[in-house]
């Protein structure tokens, strides 16, 4: 079967008229290059798995969910050369949704839940509002990125014997920084020996650049019964809102305990439209991903080169993977509140890196997954407010 081609094309008016939050938040005039998705005409056999249930005129439940949990078993396989069992599979209505019910069930209320400071915002709601205590492993930056420090986290751990589970993300959000296997190791065998479990949310693990390679948590030596992973096909092919993800656990009686830690019903159920859509991505979304890559890493390297060229007084080390571009905007003279000011001056929406915890002050999150034209544009309006 000749599969869809990626096309590279964005028509901001579309995107603005289709509503949608990224698209339709600030005014007109601003260009968003915030939240983390990106602006590309879907896989064409998503659309037509989505008009073909509309089309069915049957909205009653969803079928067999091994339809679903069968597909990302064979993406893995193809992707990422890493064979599950699609029974140790459950499927879920979001990534969040699963870090919740993984973190909930794997601890007790006031026990630690350690997060890797800067980090994806939400995961600052995920220990409050389950009423644990939230621990930081602070990243820390170095001449070649930003670093998982393993010598750090056994001190915490040590220091700490409250801390029952830590929240990965990985490749993490917002520094792009994916852990090469020897780290991945250590890292479980460090939780391991304080008996810690991991919950690592794996959102963005098809979107990795060459030079470095994802793999997941799970497959870590030791991994299987220690290790939970979130993950969907959200931000590889722009569908959040169709909302359908899966826990992938290393063995059922994993599976089993997590599952038996909520009310059945409290977990809720995949729509047919997320699970039909999720199912034609990873089913037919193979070439369509490969020149998705190809743009993403031709987009990168137009942003290397003219902050470098351009913007030299911005500290920017490219992400390994993802869509974002992790910018330190410290030296650049843009206050105390640098995407407020780029906002109102440049007319351009990217997050406030505070919003991420220890290490964000003086940086912003940028999107870059867009078209070469926007995202020139984009770097036209801001590069002369990062020039000091």
């Amino acid at each position: 079967m000749t599969q869809s081609t990626f096309d590279p094309a964005v028509d901001p008016a579309a995107r603005r008229s289709a509503g949608g939050a990224k698209w339709t938040r600030y005014d007109a005039d601003v260009i968003p290059a915030w939240v983390a998705e990106t602006d590309f005409a879907p896989l064409p056999e998503i659309v037509a798995a989505a008009h073909a249930v509309a089309d069915s005129a049957l909205f009653g439940y969803t079928g067999d969910e091994h339809r679903l949990t069968d597909a990302c078993a064979g993406w893995l396989q193809r992707r990422h050369d890493w064979a599950i069992d699609p029974r140790c599979v459950i499927p879920m209505v979001d990534v969040m949704q699963g870090v919740e019910v993984a973190v909930t069930a794997l601890s007790e209320p006031g026990d630690g839940v350690l997060v890797t400071t800067p980090v994806y915002y939400p995961f600052f709601d995920v220990a409050p509002s389950a009423g644990r205590r939230q621990v930081e492993w602070p990243l820390r930056r170095g001449e070649q990125g930003w670093e998982f420090v393993v010598d750090d986290l056994d001190r915490i751990l040590g220091d700490d014997p409250g801390i029952s589970v830590m929240l990965l993300s990985h490749p993490h959000n917002p520094t792009g920084r994916v852990m090469d296997r020897a780290t991945m190791d250590r890292v479980v065998a460090v939780a391991a020996a304080h008996d810690v479990m991991i919950v690592s949310d794996e959102i963005h693990h098809d979107l990795v650049y060459p030079g470095a390679r994802h793999r997941s948590m799970l497959t870590a030596e030791g991994g299987a019964d220690r290790v939970v992973v979130s993950t969907s096909a959200a931000k590889t092919f722009a569908i959040s809102g169709l909302r359908s993800s899966v826990l992938i656990c290393g063995t059922q009686e994993l599976k089993e305990q997590i599952r038996h830690a909520h009310p059945r019903m409290l977990l809720g159920q995949v729509n047919r439209f997320g699970a039909d859509t999720t199912i034609a991505a990873w089913e037919a979304g193979d070439a369509w991903v490969d020149g998705l890559m190809t743009h993403l890493t031709a987009m990168r390297q137009v942003l290397i080169d003219r902050l470098a060229g351009e913007a030299p007084l911005v500290r920017f080390h490219p992400p390994e993977a993802t869509f974002l571009a992790w910018l330190d905007v410290g030296r650049c003279g843009l206050g105390d509140d640098p995407a407020e000011r780029l906002l109102a001056e440049a007319r351009v929406a990217v997050q406030d890196g505070a919003a991420f915890g220890t290490g964000g002050p003086d940086h912003i999150r940028l999107n870059f997954g867009t078209s070469a034209e926007l995202l020139n544009e984009i770097l036209d309006r801001l590069i002369p407010h990062l020039q000091g």
